[in-house]
């Protein structure tokens, strides 16, 4: 799996949400989100490695009453990732098991604070992240549960769906978790995990409920 292809799957994919046309009376002109990582305990329990924490940075042109202004708005993505063994599948070991964490900062508009983001539902998530990659196809929801992420409970919901690899030429049936956003500080933080459905999936999920645990932030 390239690089590339692992940040299709991932929280990276939303990360445009974090400004909308309609914020125009946005009262910044330039926001900016803390990172929120996974603690090296929690990594080294899973088998999972750090990918990349990269800085996400949007700028939109917004205007009213043939005003213009530019909104700068920076996110952060950190990604993680560890070898599954997909050798029935004629594969070997990939990186297939894909963990992400996305933090957006919370936006002021005449006085309330917000960010779509903390209004989306995880279907509404993964809705934003099907239209943004066709690789990732027939998602379908499945169910959901409670975790705490930085304190805080939050939903964390399962879909099945199809993965096209690019590399390997085919597609692989996948498992997402998705969480709703929770607000930590300043920021909203939302996790995504992508993983094939061939290997041990209760394992898996568990692993990355270690990794939701294990989450810091600013």
């Amino acid at each position: 799996m390239t690089p590339t292809r692992r940040r299709l799957l991932a929280a990276g994919a939303t990360a445009g949400m974090g400004l909308v046309a309609g914020c125009s009376d946005l009262a910044q002109e330039s926001l900016a989100a803390s990172p929120a990582t996974v603690s090296p305990a929690a990594l080294t329990e899973t088998g999972y490695g750090e990918h990349t924490v990269d800085e996400l940075h949007i700028e939109r042109t917004v205007g009213r009453f043939g005003l213009e202004r530019t909104i700068s708005v920076r996110n952060w993505n950190a990604e993680y990732d560890r070898s599954l063994a997909l050798e029935a599948l004629g594969f070997g070991r990939l990186q297939m098991a894909v963990v992400s964490v996305l933090s957006t900062p919370q936006i002021a508009v005449l006085g309330r604070t917000f960010n779509p983001v903390g209004e989306y539902s995880t279907d509404e998530l993964v809705a934003l992240i099907q239209d943004r990659y066709a690789e990732l196809e027939a998602v379908q929801y499945v169910d959901e549960e409670p975790v705490s992420v930085l304190g805080s409970e939050t939903t964390l919901a399962r879909y099945r769906g199809r993965a096209r690899l690019v590399s390997a030429g085919t597609t692989l049936e996948v498992t997402m978790l998705v969480s709703q956003a929770v607000e930590h500080g300043d920021d909203f933080v939302v996790c995504v995990a992508v993983f094939p459905r061939s290997g041990n999936v209760d394992a898996e999920r568990e692993a990355v409920r270690t990794l939701l645990a294990g989450i810091e932030h600013g």
